[in-house]
C-alpha cells in the first residue's frame, strides 16, 4: 500500500511539473517588448527570443516551425540584429544591397530622428533552392557611433502568413 501511495504522489508531482513547463514554454511565444540599453523592439506572438550570451546577434527571434520541403532546414521567419561599430552607414547599406539577388524596394527615411539615418530595403534571395524575402532596417546613430543592421527574413511560402509580424518587427525597432 505504501508503494501505491508513493507512486501516486510521484505521478502527481510529474503532472504538476509537466503542466508548469508547458505553461512557461507557451508564454515564451507570446508578444513581448524587448528593452535593451540602446534599442527597443516588439517581438510578435509566435516568435521566440532565446537568451544566448554567445550569439553573434544583439537580438534574435524566430518562429517555432520550420518550412516545408525543400525549406525544412529553415525557420519560417527569423529576425536578427547586428550592431556594427567598425564600418560606415553607406558601407553597411551597400553590403545589404549586394547580398540580395533582387531588390524589391529601397529608400532612405527623410524624417529620421535627430542624429540618425535610416535605410529601408526589401529584397529577395535564394539559398539552397529556397527563396526568402528579407526586410531590412539599417539605422546609423551618430550619438552612439554605431550602425544597427536589423533584418527579418521570411520563407517565400510564408510571406503572407507573417506579413503583420514582419511589419510589426520593422516598425517597432527603434534606436534610443
Amino acid at each position: 500500500m505504501e508503494i501505491f501511495i508513493v507512486g501516486l504522489i510521484l505521478v502527481a508531482l510529474m503532472v504538476y511539473a509537466s503542466t508548469k513547463i508547458k505553461k512557461v514554454a507557451a508564454e515564451a511565444f507570446e508578444r513581448e517588448t524587448i528593452e535593451a540599453e540602446d534599442f527597443t523592439i516588439s517581438k510578435p506572438k509566435g516568435f521566440i527570443h532565446p537568451f544566448n550570451e554567445t550569439s553573434a546577434f544583439a537580438f534574435e527571434a524566430y518562429t517555432k516551425d520550420f518550412g516545408a520541403e525543400p525549406a525544412s532546414d529553415f525557420k519560417q521567419s527569423r529576425a536578427t540584429l547586428r550592431i556594427i561599430s567598425d564600418s560606415t552607414f553607406e558601407a553597411v547599406c551597400k553590403d545589404a544591397k549586394k547580398s540580395a539577388d533582387k531588390i524589391l524596394s529601397k529608400n532612405y527615411v527623410g524624417n529620421a530622428p535627430e542624429g540618425q539615418k535610416i535605410f529601408l530595403m526589401e529584397s529577395e534571395k535564394a539559398e539552397k533552392e529556397v527563396s526568402f524575402f528579407t526586410f531590412w532596417k539599417i539605422i546609423e546613430s551618430r550619438q552612439r557611433k554605431k550602425i544597427y543592421e536589423f533584418r527579418v527574413s521570411v520563407l517565400e511560402d510564408n510571406r503572407e502568413k507573417f506579413e503583420n509580424e514582419t511589419s510589426e518587427l520593422i516598425e517597432t525597432f527603434t534606436v534610443k
